[in-house]
């Protein structure tokens, strides 16, 4: 992933809205920055301000391809969109950069999976922490240590077996049948 500066990303503090927000664009099958982007669109057109057509003239390196599809087609895009978190558009090109030899593509579920689970390995870094100091302390450890030490192992045994399954899940998805 780039760390160039992206001069277009805002980023906003939604509160108690996000939630509510994340569910709405998922039961439309798009995402949250697509439907923002719709949304100040809205606005702009309503406050006589000046909206750019988002095609291939206002996003460097992008090209416009049209698909035409049977409504079976269609269909099967949008359900499986739907059912992996993906707008359709971004389903498309998920399979694309798959079939291109870019690895498989994460999908909303999964990203909000690893998120998870990278809050999960902060908090069992700071339970390592605390045994460290404790024992770099030279007092004598702790009586449930043994106790905390066995609970840390499962929750890493556990969380290393669900990122393993989140992982192939995704891969599956992605290579042909």
């Amino acid at each position: 992933m780039s760390n160039l500066p992206r001069p277009h990303r805002l980023n906003i503090d939604l509160g108690a809205f996000k939630e509510p927000w994340i569910s709405y664009c998922a039961a439309r099958h798009i995402t949250a920055s697509a439907a923002f982007r719709q949304i100040v669109a809205i606005l702009l057109n309503k406050e006589g301000g000046q909206v750019a057509d988002l095609d291939s003239k206002t996003l460097p390196g992008k090209v416009r391809k049209q698909v035409t599809m049977t409504s079976e087609e269609a269909a099967f895009v949008d359900n499986q969109a739907g059912a992996e978190g993906y707008s359709s558009t971004r389903w498309l090109i998920a399979l694309l950069q798959a079939r291109m030899g870019n690895g498989a593509q994460f999908g909303q579920y999964e990203l909000e999976a690893l998120g998870r689970s990278n809050l999960a390995l902060l908090a069992l870094g700071r339970n390592l922490n605390q045994i460290a100091r404790s024992m770099n302390a030279g007092s004598s450890p702790p009586r449930d240590l043994i106790a905390l030490t066995n609970r840390i192992d499962t929750a890493i045994q556990s969380h290393t077996k669900q990122v393993a399954e989140i992982i192939a899940r995704n891969m599956d998805r992605w290579n042909s049948k």
